[in-house]
């Protein structure tokens, strides 16, 4: 009798006994992977269908091409839909998964591990905060040691996106890296900070959110009134009033623009 064939590099079987398919599924998992390069929409529906009654081990087959075709687009987009039919059950596939992305060298990297975290964002599972906290230190080595800017701004997009999943599991972990991002305020920021910081509410965003609102005064109208209403929200969270010794160190400038987002009490009693 010959011996079990032993999984190979890169599998993502965990140690410690997987779940063991008989051959048939196997087999059957496999052609509905294949099923989902068809070109025929219904083939594709069907397999996704059949694919998610059979959970984890057919997540982690599909993750598992996933790695292997990581610089095919094309399969990205086609697996995406059938891990989300397959659902929680697919959590722990994705969450090891990432640890495979381990070098963030090109672009075509960071889209691969990407493409994970937003599989990952509709399930909502708090079991996804630490490995996300893990893959923030891993991005931001790549952008610290890289002078590439395209790949550069490729990690800050996947940051913003794993930002955007610790708030909604309600993980605090990543929040001073999250203000790193917004800085002190006097230089624009990527979409999705702002949004993400007023989810959160920290006292600290303030300050810098202020400076940027004068920033973005002169350059979007609607970008400048949704960091006036995100200001608001978090000073209204956070208990913050104009009068705060928060804003003990403004400039006359800057108090002047507090005074539009945050108007004093002598500003609203002086518009009544």
């Amino acid at each position: 009798m010959s011996e079990p064939e032993p999984d190979k590099p890169g599998s993502l079987r965990e140690r410690g006994g997987p779940t063991v398919l008989a051959p048939d599924s196997k087999s059957e998992i496999r052609r509905h992977i294949k099923e989902l390069f068809s070109n025929d929409y219904t083939v594709r529906a069907a397999s996704i269908t059949s694919l998610g009654k059979y959970g984890g081990e057919a997540a982690e087959a599909i993750v598992d091409t996933l790695i292997k075709k990581g610089d095919d687009t094309h399969a990205l987009s086609n697996f995406a839909d059938a891990l989300a039919e397959i659902g929680k059950p697919s959590i722990v596939a994705l969450l090891h998964a990432l640890g495979h992305v381990q070098e963030l060298k090109r672009c075509e990297d960071v889209y691969l591990l990407e493409s994970f975290v937003e599989l990952l964002e509709p399930m909502a599972d708090r079991r996804v905060a630490a490995p996300l906290l893990e893959q923030l230190v891993k991005l931001g080595r790549a952008i610290k040691r890289n002078h590439d800017k395209q790949l550069v701004n490729c990690c800050e997009a996947a940051k913003v996106k794993i930002h955007r999943i610790l708030t909604a599991v309600g993980e605090k972990g990543g929040l001073d890296d999250l203000l790193d991002m917004l800085g002190d305020g006097r230089r624009r920021v990527r979409d999705g900070v702002v949004a993400t910081l007023t989810r959160i509410g920290d006292r600290r965003a303030i300050v810098p959110l202020v400076r940027l609102y004068d920033i973005e005064e002169h350059v979007s109208y609607s970008g400048a009134q949704f960091i006036k209403e995100a200001v608001r929200e978090i000073a209204r969270r956070e208990h913050v009033c104009s009068e705060d010794k928060l804003f003990k160190d403004l400039t006359a400038v800057e108090k002047a623009v507090l005074d539009k987002v945050l108007p004093s009490r002598a500003t609203r009693a002086a518009k009544k």
